[in-house]
């Protein structure tokens, strides 16, 4: 079984059983996560390496390729005085072929292992991208619920015995301030103000609506 798999049927397998059974569900996605994400970090550094391996097996190649040039070139420019030499030369060009031969196995090799690591940890870190997103999305429905269940029975209290609680509140306190004479004081003009002025807002209202009504 691929890493990519393990990890996924070991995060799908411990949120399976968290759904199963009462439990403190975010700390056993956050343990799946941990462990998701230790896995990518070693998948990570993996593939580095295979990299870095790689690129200096394309170092190599490109070395190997430029002496195979200078051996020809040596070999062309001694072959009329030195034949001996010439030969030589034509052999450490083979010998650098061989190599090169060699080299592109391996480098296709890698290659390929490099885009199989690199394909598994983009898979492995969109999972964990998901159960991420999954997991904060849990936290907010688990917050919401939990504040209403709280507001609709606070120690056992119903809402509407919430509201009663408020309203006998307000009239212990009306009354104290009245008892201690903090309670404001009435401001007898403005209340007439306050009165006169709701007076007239409702007769312009009335002579609004039977206006209304001659005209239809």
């Amino acid at each position: 079984m691929s890493l990519f798999k393990r990890i996924s049927t070991s995060i799908t397998s411990t949120v399976d059983k968290a759904v199963s059974r009462v439990e403190n569900h975010d700390a056993i996605i956050n343990a799946a996560l941990k462990d998701t994400q230790q896995a990518a970090a070693k998948s990570r550094v993996r593939l580095a390496r295979v990299q870095k391996d790689g690129n200096s097996l394309k170092g190599r190649h490109e070395q190997l390729q430029s002496a195979v040039v200078q051996w020809t070139e040596r070999a062309k420019n001694v072959a009329k005085t030195d034949e001996t030499k010439a030969l030589e030369c034509l052999r450490r060009r083979k010998e650098c072929d061989a190599q090169i031969a060699g080299l592109v196995v391996s480098i296709e090799e890698h290659r390929k292992l490099e885009n199989k690591i690199s394909d598994n940890l983009k898979k492995i870190e969109s999972r964990i991208g998901e159960v991420s997103h999954q997991r904060n999305l849990m936290r907010s429905r688990q917050s919401v619920a939990e504040a209403t269940r709280i507001i609709n029975n606070i120690e056992g209290v119903s809402y509407g015995e919430v509201e009663d609680t408020f309203d006998r509140w307000e009239i212990n306190l009306g009354e104290s301030e009245i008892m201690t004479g903090s309670a404001a004081p009435v401001d007898q003009l403005e209340s007439a103000f306050l009165v006169e002025e709701d007076q007239v807002a409702l007769r312009a209202e009335l002579a609004e609506l039977l206006n209304e009504r001659d005209e239809a």
